[in-house]
């Protein structure tokens, strides 16, 4: 009967041993009546080890021992909730790669809408697109095709009788790759020919034709007939001759950069 006892009891602590469970503060009770306090270290089928507050080691016997007490234990704390990873930092983007187009650097355009100098003033822009890459060390800065816009710096409509018409145009800006460059440009002036004042002869002109042959046809009668007639026949001219300056869509224009411009490669 002592026998079945002892194995079951040697049993039962091999279980405990085998779980894991940390013991502390355990009593160990033997036959004697004696009660050893100390940690419960774990048992074989021959003894029990229990750590004592000295420091030793106490193998006890299971022929000896009755049973162990163990102390309540408090459950181990639930492990801290993991803390989401702060979200790396985004790299920062790379600098774009820039180039410089020299002051100095000619770039021709050309216009996509006509420019009427009679219902225009200063200050008014027009679209034109670049006619010609613009190379620079073999490198194409600015493409065939980009956008161009052009301000209108003087406008000036001729008289009736002297004059020209006149528009002063310079470059103000060029896009290209989603990108709007402002650049700033040699000016570019438009003269027409002159006609006011080729105006001023064609009515003299018509007038003294207009007499020489009235005096052929019929002497002071017919040459003041014929002053009437070469009158109106100048006035007729000096309406047609008037000026009306116009640049026509597709006109190309060149200007210079008169300050270096920064562009993305």
């Amino acid at each position: 009967m002592n026998t079945r006892r002892v194995r079951w009891m040697a049993s039962a602590l091999l279980l405990v041993l085998g779980a894991g469970v940390p013991l502390l503060a355990d009593k160990v009770k033997l036959k004697s009546g004696k009660v050893i306090e100390g940690l419960y270290m774990g048992g074989d089928s021959k003894s029990v080890h229990v750590l004592l507050a000295s420091g030793q080691v106490s193998e006890i016997p299971l022929t000896e021992a009755v049973g162990v007490e163990f102390t309540p234990r408090k459950p181990p704390p639930s492990p801290a909730p993991a803390q989401a990873a702060a979200p790396a930092p985004a790299p920062k983007p790379a600098a774009p790669k820039m180039a410089t187009v020299p002051a100095g650097t000619g770039v021709n355009v050309r216009l996509v809408q006509a420019i009427d100098v009679d219902s225009s003033k200063a200050g008014m822009t027009f679209k034109a697109v670049v006619d010609d890459p613009v190379i620079v060390d073999g490198s194409t800065l600015i493409p065939r095709g980009a956008s161009a816009i052009l301000e209108a710096i003087h406008v000036e409509q001729s008289g009736k009788m002297k004059g020209s018409d006149k528009v002063t145009l310079k470059l103000n800006a060029i896009g290209f790759g989603g990108f709007v460059y402002p650049v700033s440009s040699s000016y570019n002036q438009s003269k027409g020919k002159g006609e006011g004042k080729k105006t001023g002869r064609k009515v003299g002109g018509g007038a003294g034709l207009g007499a020489i042959v009235g005096g052929i046809a019929g002497g002071g009668e017919g040459a003041a007939i014929g002053a009437v007639v070469g009158g109106a026949t100048g006035a007729v001219v000096a309406s047609q001759g008037e000026e009306h300056l116009q640049l026509p869509a597709e006109t190309r224009l060149n200007f210079q950069l008169s300050a270096a411009v920064s562009v993305r490669r």
